[in-house]
């Protein structure tokens, strides 16, 4: 993994644990918990499946689907 898309992650994971943390009403721990401990953050770290390079808010939809549902649902990978 590149230089790049190791900060395009921490990006990606820095806005969407403020957006879990504002919508969601968890604290800072629990959702970065959430977010590190999810097959969706498996899947970003994978440069094969494009993640990093999508918008936070897209990535944060999976994970919040993935959340909701236990499991994750996005087969576009």
């Amino acid at each position: 993994m590149t230089n790049k898309q190791n900060f395009l992650i921490e990006s990606i994971v820095g806005d969407i644990a403020k957006w879990l943390m504002e919508e969601q009403g968890m604290t800072l721990q629990t959702a970065l918990g959430a977010v590190y401990n999810s097959q969706f953050f498996e899947k970003l770290q994978n440069p094969d499946t494009g993640l990093c390079s999508e918008s936070s808010a897209y990535n944060y939809d999976i994970l919040v689907t993935e959340l909701k549902n236990g499991k994750l649902i996005q087969t576009e990978y």
